[in-house]
């Protein structure tokens, strides 16, 4: 089966891990294909969703709500999902979104994503001065 913009490592998942593969350029029809794919992956026995973002160049709105619309479809059918990202400015796009916190970031590289740094001492970034 062929599918735009989508790798599909296991077409028809016959274990608990389906892993797919986003590049770009992301229409929204690919996306929606996407989306209704791992659907499937989810309802055909799949538990781990793993989605490589690293091909897709920027992880602009409309695919950063695909993925979260993706992971609460896939957690609601029982299936953990992951992102796999090693490039920099995805990487760093995750962090900045807070995507990092609600994903799972799977990374090649040796040294594991770390989460972002904490607030100065005793001040809330943003806060108002009392």
């Amino acid at each position: 089966m062929l599918i735009p913009n989508v790798d599909l490592h296991d077409e028809l998942p016959t274990h608990s891990t389906a892993s797919f593969a986003l590049s770009k350029p992301a229409s929204a029809e690919s996306l929606g294909l996407l989306r209704t794919v791992i659907s499937n992956a989810v309802a055909t026995g799949s538990r781990e969703i793993v989605i490589d973002v690293d091909d897709i160049g920027i992880l602009d709105f409309p695919i950063i709500a695909v993925l979260i619309s993706i992971l609460r479809q896939s957690t609601e059918g029982g299936a953990f999902v992951s992102l796999r990202a090693k490039r920099q400015s995805i990487l760093d796009t995750l962090r900045i979104t807070a995507l990092n916190k609600v994903f799972t970031i799977l990374s090649t590289d040796a040294v594991p994503s770390l989460p972002a740094p904490p607030s100065p001492r005793g001040k809330r970034i943003g806060a108002i001065a009392r």
